[in-house]
C-alpha cells in the first residue's frame, strides 16, 4: 500500500476540502472501526460471557477445514502460536526493503545481419534498478527487459512449486510501440512492481539469483554461458533518455489503470496454462485446486464489477466538476449583468453552490483514487493466479515424467524377460543375447535413478505447493480484509465530508426556501 500523509489534527476535512484525508486502509481504518457497526459489530451477548479466545477461532475469515486438515497431520498448534505463524510471511524481515525502477535509456548497438534491416531494431531501452537493503545497503543496476526474463526463468527452474511472481508480459506488438514514451513507462512501472512482488516472496526474495541481478553489475546470465549484454562500461555516448520519470496518474487515468493491469493477467493466463497430463490421485491437492479455480473465477467477475464500479465514480466526478464549472460560468454572467443588490447577492450564491460542488469533484478524485487503491487487491490476486498455475504446472510436469520413466520400466523388463526366455541355436547368437541383456540390465538401472530423482523431485514439489497453498490462504484472508476496511473507512469518511458541504450549501440558501413558502 502506497504510504500517505496523516490527517492534520488542527484541520477539518471541510476546511481544507479534504487536502490531507488519509486513503490507506491502515489509518483510516482505525478512526471509522471504532464507531462504525459494519467494521466492529457490538459484542452479542452470547460472546460477551463466552472465553475471549472463541470469537478469535471462529472468526469469518478462518478456513475451518485447513484447521481440520492440520489436526489430521497429528499437529494441533495452541491459538497463539497459529496467529503467529498466519503473519510469519508477512512480518519477516524482508532481504531488500525498497525497489525502484526509473530512469529508462535508449541505447544503440552494433547491428548485425538482418538486425540492420529494420530500423531501430538495433536497440535497446535498459533502467535503472535502485536497491535499497534491509541492512542498509544501497545498489545500482542498470538492466534491460531480456535480464529480466532471464531472471524469470532462472526463479522457475530453481523453485519448482513455489508460486513465483509471473514476470511482465512481452507484448506482441513491442517494436510498433517501443519509441513511445508511455510503453516505456508502463514496462518501467510493471518491472518495479514484479521485482518488489519476488521481493516479498519469503523464500523467492531470499534467493541467489534475485541478489545477484539486484546488486551485481554483471547481473545473471541470459542463456548458457552469455552474459547481459549492457554492461558499465558501456560508453554513455551510446545512450540517451528515452522517458521521463513516470508522471503520476490523473483522476482521468484511474480506469485505465484497472484495463491495464487486467490485460497484462490476461496476457499471463495464455501463457501458463498447463497442458493436460495423467489424473492426479491426491485427494487433498485436488481439493485446493478446485477451490483456487472458484476463486479465480469469483475474482474475474468481483473484477469487472470493480471496473464498472470505477468507471461509474469517474463518470460521476467529471460530470460534477463539468456541472461546477458551468455554474461558475453562470455565477460569472449573473455578476457582471447585476443591476441591483439582490442581483449581486443571487450571483455571490451561485459563486458558493458551485465552488462548493467543485470541491465535491476534486473530493471525489481522491475517493476515486482510494477505491482503485483498494479494489486493485483484486487484480493483484489476479496475477497471483497466474503463478499458481505456474506451479500447479510444474506438480504436473513432474508427475508426467514420473508417470514416462515408470512406462519406459516396464517396457525395458518386458523386454528383458523375453531376452532371457528365449533359447539361442549358436555361441554367436548367445553372446548378443547376453550383450543386450546387460545392456538392457544398465538401461534399467539407469532409468530407476533417474526414476527416484524424479521421485524425489515430485515429492518436493507437493511439499512446495501445500506450503504456498496455506500461506496464499492466509495471505488472501488478511488482504482482503483489509481491502473491505479501507473501501468501507473512505466511504464512509468522504460521505460525512460530502454531506458537511451540501448541509453548508444548504444553510446559506434557506433564504430562497422561505421566501417560497
Amino acid at each position: 500500500m502506497m504510504a500517505t500523509e496523516p490527517l492534520s489534527p488542527g484541520k477539518s476535512p471541510a476546511a481544507d476540502d479534504l487536502e490531507t484525508l488519509p486513503l490507506d486502509s491502515s489509518s483510516s481504518s482505525s478512526v471509522a472501526a471504532t464507531t462504525d457497526p459494519l467494521l466492529r459489530p457490538p459484542p452479542s451477548p452470547s460472546s460477551a460471557t463466552s472465553s475471549p479466545t472463541a470469537g478469535a477461532n471462529h472468526g469469518p475469515f478462518v478456513d475451518e477445514e485447513e484447521e481440520e486438515e492440520d489436526d489430521v497431520d497429528g499437529v494441533t498448534p495452541a491459538s497463539a502460536p497459529r496467529t503467529a505463524a498466519a503473519a510469519t510471511s508477512r512480518e519477516a524481515s524482508p532481504v531488500f526493503a525498497e525497489i525502484t525502477v526509473s530512469e529508462p535509456r535508449k541505447h544503440t548497438e552494433p547491428a548485425t545481419g538482418a538486425v540492420g534491416v529494420i530500423p531501430g531494431s538495433a536497440s535497446y531501452v535498459s533502467y535503472l534498478v535502485a536497491t535499497r537493503a534491509s541492512d542498509g545497503g544501497e545498489f545500482r543496476v542498470r538492466r534491460r527487459f531480456r535480464d529480466v526474463v532471464a531472471l524469470a526463468d532462472r526463479l522457475a527452474e530453481a523453485h519448482r512449486g513455489l508460486f513465483v511472481p509471473a514476470r511482465p508480459d512481452k507484448s506482441i506488438v513491442e517494436g510498433q510501440v517501443m519509441q513511445r514514451h508511455d510503453f516505456v513507462n508502463q514496462r518501467c512501472v510493471m518491472i518495479q512492481r514484479y521485482l518488489r512482488r519476488l521481493a516479498a516472496h519469503p523464500v523467492v526474495g531470499r534467493s541467489a539469483d534475485l541478489h545477484a541481478f539486484l546488486t551485481e553489475p554483471s547481473g545473471i546470465p541470459t542463456s548458457d554461458g552469455e552474459s547481459p549484454r549492457w554492461s558499465p562500461a558501456m560508453s554513455a555516448a551510446t545512450s540517451m533518455a528515452a522517458a521521463p520519470a513516470t508522471p503520476t496518474k490523473s483522476g482521468r487515468d484511474f480506469f485505465g489503470v484497472f484495463k491495464d493491469l487486467k490485460q497484462t493477467v490476461t496476457n499471463g493466463w495464455v501463457a501458463v496454462r498447463p497442458p493436460p497430463v495423467e489424473e492426479e490421485t491426491d485427494t487433498r491437492y485436488l481439493a485446493h485446486k478446485a477451490k483456487l479455480e472458484d476463486l479465480e473465477q469469483h475474482l474475474v467477475t468481483a473484477s469487472q464489477q470493480a471496473e464498472v464500479l470505477v468507471k461509474s465514480y469517474d463518470d460521476l466526478r467529471a460530470t460534477t466538476g463539468l456541472l461546477g464549472m458551468s455554474f461558475i460560468k453562470l455565477a460569472k454572467f449573473e455578476k457582471e449583468k447585476a443591476t441591483c443588490d439582490s442581483q449581486k447577492r443571487r450571483a455571490a450564491d451561485i459563486s458558493n453552490f458551485a465552488n462548493a460542488v467543485v470541491r465535491v469533484s476534486r473530493s471525489q478524485t481522491k475517493l476515486n483514487a482510494g477505491i482503485v487503491k483498494h479494489l486493485g487487491i483484486i487484480h493483484e490476486y489476479m496475477e497471483t493466479m497466474a503463478a499458481i498455475h505456474n506451479a500447479f504446472a510444474d506438480r504436473s510436469s513432474a508427475l508426467l515424467r514420473v508417470q514416462n520413466l515408470s512406462a519406459d520400466l516396464y517396457f525395458l523388463h518386458t523386454r528383458a524377460e523375453k531376452l532371457e526366455t528365449v533359447s539361442s541355436r549358436g555361441m554367436d547368437q548367445e553372446r548378443s543375447r547376453y550383450q543386450k541383456i546387460e545392456e538392457l540390465k544398465e538401461t534399467i538401472r539407469a532409468t530407476e535413478d533417474a526414476k527416484t530423482h524424479a521421485l524425489k523431485e515430485l515429492e518436493h514439489i507437493k511439499e512446495n505447493n501445500m506450503t504456498e497453498i496455506k500461506r496464499f490462504n492466509k495471505e488472501r484472508h488478511h488482504d482482503l480484509v483489509e481491502m473491505l476496511k479501507g473501501f468501507v473507512s473512505d466511504q464512509a469518511a468522504y460521505s460525512d465530508h460530502f454531506a458537511s458541504v451540501w448541509t453548508k450549501v444548504a444553510e446559506d440558501t434557506k433564504g430562497y426556501a422561505n421566501r417560497t413558502n
